[in-house]
């Protein structure tokens, strides 16, 4: 059984990915984003999964929200039930949610040490920042330890994703910088990540789904480069065959890796980027 730093709890909002047996396993804390149907308000990750998202766009599409003040508020709850005094809040970017924010408002009368994380990414690429965290927190690093170098990291973590199409970051109004790329009838896939401000932005525009995987390939070495240290990330929205296709090509050309972490794109992230994602990132540690 992982060892519990008795004084550093980490907690996580549900978009940033984290794999539900890490989150088991080194006793992170979550709270789900809610998403909304016109007759049904569902937890992200807690009471619905991508597929039944994925299943139903063609009927609706549900509203997404951050997590309520009262989940946040529960989490908080939670961890000094727990034996906590101090919390490490990673949230998905501001730039792309309120969840930042959010927690924010919720820490302050917690009545708990809480320093809140901006990771200006999304998805796993976020959730490769509390990972880190909580591997920091087992080794016995003190809060501000912890806190320097994830915002380190942070910085130094990219994620390179497609959709098939753009239809649902339109309706969802999170299409960012990458209006006007649409092109569909040629079939254009444009390659996405997100800027220093955390928002959406266009890296490159493919023609295909194969050149787009290498293009995205290219894109993860290039990041790469010379580092030393350096963790890898898969994430899919119903794409699962292409994604162990590069999970399975990943290992082969980095076996250097420390870890590839592969995992589900939530199901309020797939609300917004729709079935057939592919997300590859890259978190270089040193």
């Amino acid at each position: 059984m992982t060892k519990i730093n008795p004084h550093v709890a980490i907690l996580v909002d549900s978009c940033s990915d984290v794999p539900a047996d890490f989150i088991a396993e080194h006793h992170l804390y979550m709270v789900p984003m809610t998403i909304a149907y016109h007759d049904e308000i569902f937890l992200d990750k807690v009471t619905i999964d991508p597929d039944t998202v994925y299943a139903n766009l063609d009927k609706e599409v549900p509203k997404t929200a951050s997590p309520t003040g009262d989940l946040i508020a529960k989490a908080f709850d939670d961890i000094k039930a727990d034996g906590f005094k101090e919390v490490i809040a990673i949230c998905i970017s501001s730039g792309l949610s309120g969840t930042f924010q959010q927690v924010q408002i919720a820490a302050r009368v917690s009545g708990l040490d809480v320093s809140v994380i901006d990771t200006k990414n999304i998805g796993i690429a976020s959730g490769l920042t509390a990972i880190l965290a909580a591997q920091l927190s087992e080794e016995g690093l003190h809060k501000v330890e912890i806190e320097a170098r994830i915002r380190t990291v942070a910085k130094r973590t990219k994620i390179f994703f497609y959709v098939p199409t753009l239809t649902y970051l339109q309706k969802g109004g999170r299409i960012g910088k990458v209006a006007g790329m649409a092109g569909t009838l040629l079939n254009i896939k444009p390659i996405i990540s997100c800027d220093d401000d955390g928002i959406y932005y266009p890296v490159a525009k493919v023609r295909g789904e194969k050149k787009t995987l290498l293009k995205m390939k290219k894109l993860l070495a290039q990041t790469i480069g010379n580092a030393q240290r350096f963790n890898l990330a898969v994430a899919d929205g119903a794409n699962h065959e292409i994604a162990a296709q590069l999970t399975a090509e990943l290992h082969e050309l980095y076996p250097q890796a420390e870890h590839i972490f592969t995992g589900n794109v939530s199901p309020a992230l797939g609300v917004h980027t729709g079935p057939g994602s592919i997300g590859l990132v890259v978190q270089v540690l040193a």
